[in-house]
């Protein structure tokens, strides 16, 4: 995210799911988070990033609520 002022610039994205436009309210805040991964999975994290242009937090959020949801969570 590139960040201007307090402000953020959207990309377009492939399909769905991408930043809001440029000057709309986000509809939640997120938090960052430090995480560490075992370094294969890390590696296939940033292979499928890259095939899909999407950024490994997105990954990671679909992948965990994904998980968390079929959980009751």
């Amino acid at each position: 995210m590139l960040s201007i002022g307090g402000d953020y610039m959207a990309t377009r994205r492939r399909d769905s799911g991408g930043r809001p436009p440029y000057g709309s309210e986000p509809e939640f805040l997120s938090e960052r988070l430090n995480l560490s991964l075992p370094h294969d999975l890390n590696v296939r994290l940033n292979k499928f990033c890259e095939d899909e242009e999407r950024a490994r937090s997105w990954a990671v959020q679909k992948a965990l609520d994904k998980w968390l949801t079929e959980r009751g969570y």
